[in-house]
């Protein structure tokens, strides 16, 4: 009976919330695609062109232009800067992060001169998200409403009979435990013999609310692609990936109530903080398929599939909370931790290119993504006896089909290379959601690169910018707006023979 009431309240809890499955779906689902300095100089923008380690991990049929083998090692430094306004308030925040986004071999052999001329396969390993993050914001509020609200609609609803609350904390979901635990919540007597379920905040002025989340980790495609070259018209490749992925993030929220009063005999409430850890590890594999063809010497159309990638995740998350009275007494909630398992299934996408090849002197290409990400799911493990259909009902609803646009030019200046790009992501979220959050997200870049012999070495810098919103709470009346700009310089170091 304790485990159905426990599963009960989690579903309360999801359908309460502002989606937090919402937004892990989409941070799984959505790609930067990091890679080499070529390709990030040129907004990722391969995928009639080939030839290029990263823009396999778009187009696998672009192996197939190889005519030699290859060996590159990349490394980058992201600089990510937040700027969070709340409540008539601005807070910066910048955060560094060294990372290793491209290691890729490929191997070339002759074929047929009259058929299939070359064949090549690759081993290849790129990072497609960067998840070192890092913001805080703080405001005052006069609305009479605090982040302890949702716990109490969740226990009132659960609960109407205060009388029915059960005295084992563990079994409630973490959030409403805690807050319980430490009196946040608590039953009052309805001076009728009975007792309902309230805050403990009487007659406040207003609250200080602050919030400081940290975020780190990173999402890894590690594929093996293989592909081949018939009549240096038509290229066909295929790649078989494992994604893993790791995500942390720890939370601390914090409110301080103000009062234009004397105390309350029994004490009033002064402070609440809680604080959460979660850590979430992950592998999951798909497949690419991708078609290039030639039809003239200068133009190229292009067209590749991604299947979804099944993701397995593990989850560990700790809860703990405490509160301090104006009497000088303090309560701290125990250490909750908990780990469970489940299964994601991202959205497919489809891409389709075109790009012109001016002879020895340069190139230009255009890509085009489509994914539904309202298609993501999450589904339980084996032997679970919790329901994902709150949280995908959620995904479909709050979440739309969007579109990527990626351009880039090439001139060669022998032996030097200049590099230009940019990239546009359309926003991902629906019209029909709290806040109505716009994250669609613009990137520009820039690079550079020498030719010695068999020798290359490249250099890319760009520049991404997208809004988002952190709501703070289910029943928040405002939401904190944040700009967000990654600097990313990449250095990428090649051979071929």
């Amino acid at each position: 009976m304790k485990r159905l009431l426990y599963i009960f309240l989690l579903l309360i809890l999801g359908g309460q919330s502002f989606g937090q499955g919402v937004v892990d779906a989409l941070r799984l689902s959505r790609m930067q695609y990091l890679g080499t300095a070529r390709f990030n100089a040129m907004g990722g923008s391969f995928g009639a062109l080939g030839g290029e380690a990263s823009g396999l991990a778009i187009n696998p049929a672009g192996i197939g232009v190889y005519r030699n083998s290859e060996f590159t090692f990349s490394t980058g430094l992201l600089s990510t800067f937040q700027e969070a306004g709340f409540r008539n308030t601005l807070n910066e925040e910048s955060t560094f992060n060294f990372n290793i986004p491209n290691i890729s071999f490929v191997n070339s052999y002759r074929g047929d001169p009259g058929g299939w001329k070359n064949y090549s396969f690759t081993f290849s390993h790129n990072r497609v998200n960067s998840y070192r993050n890092s913001y805080r914001f703080n405001g005052r509020n006069n609305e009479s409403s605090s982040f302890v609200d949702p716990y109490e609609l969740q226990y009132i609803e659960a609960f109407p009979n205060a009388e029915d609350l059960p005295s084992n904390y563990n079994i409630l979901p973490f959030g409403p435990a805690q807050a319980f635990e430490t009196f946040a919540i608590d039953t009052f007597p309805d001076g009728n013999g009975g007792y309902f379920i309230d805050r403990w905040l009487f007659d406040e002025e207003s609250i200080d609310q602050n919030m400081e989340v940290d975020e780190a980790g990173r999402q890894t495609e590690t594929f093996f692609g293989f592909g081949g070259n018939y009549q240096d018209r038509l290229y066909l490749g295929a790649n078989l990936g494992i994604q893993s992925t790791r995500f942390e993030r720890d939370v601390i929220r914090y409110e301080e109530y103000n009062y234009n009063r004397p105390p309350l005999s029994s004490g009033d409430i002064s402070s609440y903080s809680e604080e959460t850890n979660l850590l979430s590890l992950g592998t999951g594999f798909n497949f690419k398929i991708g078609m290039i063809y030639r039809i003239t010497e200068q133009l190229r159309i292009g067209a590749a599939v991604h299947s979804p990638t099944w993701f397995r995740f593990s989850e560990e998350y700790i809860v703990r909370s405490n509160s301090s009275f104006s009497d000088g007494i303090r309560y701290d909630s125990e250490f909750i931790e908990s780990n469970y398992e489940y299964r994601l299934r991202t959205p497919w996408r489809f891409n389709g290119s075109l790009a012109y090849v001016i002879g020895k002197l340069g190139m230009v290409n255009v890509d085009y993504e489509f994914v539904d990400y309202s298609s993501a799911r999450f589904d339980n493990v084996r032997n679970s006896e919790f329901s994902f259909s709150l949280t995908n009902n959620q995904i479909s609803e709050q979440l739309q089909t969007a579109h990527t646009i990626r351009f880039g030019g090439e001139v060669r200046l022998d032996p030097f290379v200049a590099r230009a790009g940019l990239r546009y992501e359309s926003n991902p979220f629906a019209n029909n959601t709290d806040f109505n959050p716009d994250e669609s997200r613009i990137t520009y870049s820039l690079g550079t690169g020498y030719r010695f012999k068999n020798f290359n070495f490249d250099l890319a810098y760009s520049i991404s910018e997208m809004n988002f919103i952190d709501p703070f709470y289910a029943t928040s009346p405002e939401a904190a707006d944040i700009v967000r700009t990654d600097h990313l310089v990449t250095a990428t170091f090649g051979w071929r023979w």
